[in-house]
């Protein structure tokens, strides 16, 4: 599908060269990772692990960017930190992923989190660009993946599944890896992170209802503590955002 968009680009993919095919590259780990995650282990525990991703965000702006590590920040990575260790461990063993699934999740978010990084840090090439490299990258990492995770009888050739496959891709797939990158670079890392925080409820819910997964007090408190580190600093920059608009507000116009 996109190889009419590939030839229409393509001086425009070459003109950007290493950077772009860097961040697509890390996006596509990241998801190929989450995806691969979520079809051989539990779906509620390998999107948590996969949304510490704030966690790093705020980690790697801080080493390779130079960003200031606020309270704020530090009180979230170490609320994220803690709810990862309760959903690992549950107080009753290593808080360290205990199958492959999960160290998958955990690996995707921290590429995601580079990713995020990545894209901010270069803003030339377009959301077309992105999503044309990422797509092709995570193609060809797919293909890597599959004989170490798929079973054998998921290689063959299955002509509805492949149907059904290639309309999520077309129609879901593509256009929200679109969304993520245009947005993405109007916004820094961390409140990226933030708004795809949605996902995480939306997975336990669906996962409890849908593919019958257990959903006990490890992953309710996890949940929670994940979702809330990352919450934490945009929540916060809103309300002073508005006390700030508040306060204008009421000042009114200056001669």
């Amino acid at each position: 599908v996109l190889l009419p968009l590939v030839w229409h680009r393509r001086r425009a993919l070459r003109a950007n060269g290493a950077g772009l095919l860097i961040t697509g590259a890390v996006f596509a780990i990241a998801i190929t990772s989450w995806n691969t995650g979520i079809v051989i282990g539990e779906v509620v525990r390998v999107t948590l692990l996969f949304y510490l991703a704030p966690v790093w965000a705020s980690l790697v702006g801080h080493f390779f960017l130079g960003q200031r590590l606020t309270p704020v920040r530090i009180a979230a990575i170490a609320i994220g930190l803690g709810g990862a260790a309760i959903l690992l461990g549950g107080g009753t063993s290593l808080p360290v992923p205990s199958s492959a699934g999960e160290w998958l999740g955990l690996l995707g978010g921290v590429f995601f989190a580079l990713s995020l990084v990545a894209a901010h840090r270069l803003p030339e090439p377009t959301a077309n660009d992105y999503t044309i490299v990422t797509t092709l990258c995570a193609a060809v990492l797919t293909f890597a993946v599959l004989p170490f995770f798929g079973e054998p009888e998921a290689l063959a050739m299955n002509w509805e599944v492949l149907r059904a496959t290639a309309l999520v891709a077309v129609f879901g797939l593509l256009p929200i890896t679109w969304i993520f990158f245009w947005g993405c670079r109007a916004i820094e890392p961390g409140r990226a992170s933030l708004i795809l925080l949605l996902e995480v409820a939306v997975t336990a819910i669906s996962a409890a209802l849908l593919a019958g997964e257990p959903f006990g007090w490890p992953e309710a408190i996890g949940c929670l503590m994940i979702a809330g580190a990352g919450a934490l600093e945009g929540l916060l920059a809103l309300i002073r955002r508005a006390s700030l608009k508040s306060a204008s507000h009421q000042a009114g116009p200056v001669d």
